[in-house]
């Protein structure tokens, strides 16, 4: 698991419910604390846009992707940062701009209606943000970001193993003090 910070007054809430018959064990400090996560993808088990960018990802010459992770309470959110390309890292936004193939294109028109009213590069960085967020599903579990917590961190995905993991050492996003 990422860097969780559980709601506090959600957790006594749901002790005194459940009661002595059910404990939550100990309460959590009130900060987030981490918890390491692995975990592995099936790119046949991706769907199409996110395997059709995998897939032109990898003819690029991309090893991995660094994908970095928030939310809470109502919503999860992955978002691409770095692709690694042997010793060198790209980001996201200069590798859609050489992806952005006919071919690819093509394939992500057909891939979904979200598809049809972009074009370029853009359509390469909604692809990437699927391919992200199918990622961070198979990581966290479906739903990740949905509770009584906030969660952030970042994990690495080998886009030829399918090996996911999750990085400590993640910067805590601004905007969750």
């Amino acid at each position: 698991m990422p860097h969780l910070r559980m709601d506090l007054d959600s957790f006594d809430e749901m002790a005194s419910e459940l009661g002595d018959d059910f404990p939550l064990g100990e309460r959590p400090s009130g900060g987030f604390e981490y918890q390491s996560a692995e975990g592995k993808f099936d790119w046949a088990k991706l769907e199409p846009a996110a395997r059709a960018i995998r897939d032109a990802l990898l003819a690029a010459g991309a090893e991995k992707f660094r994908v970095r992770y928030d939310g809470g309470f109502d919503e999860g959110f992955a978002h691409q940062d770095l692709l690694h390309f042997g010793d060198r890292q790209r980001s996201a936004k200069e590798v859609s701009e050489q992806l952005a193939t006919p071919a690819l294109l093509a394939q992500l028109k057909q891939s979904g209606p979200s598809f049809k009213e972009v074009s370029g590069s853009r359509a390469v960085m909604y692809g990437l943000d699927e391919l992200a967020h199918q990622l961070a599903s198979r990581l966290l579990g479906d739903g990740y970001g949905t509770g009584e917590y906030e969660l952030y961190g970042a994990f690495t995905a080998d886009l030829k193993t399918g090996e996911i993991v999750d990085h400590e050492d993640a910067p805590k996003p601004n905007e969750m003090e």
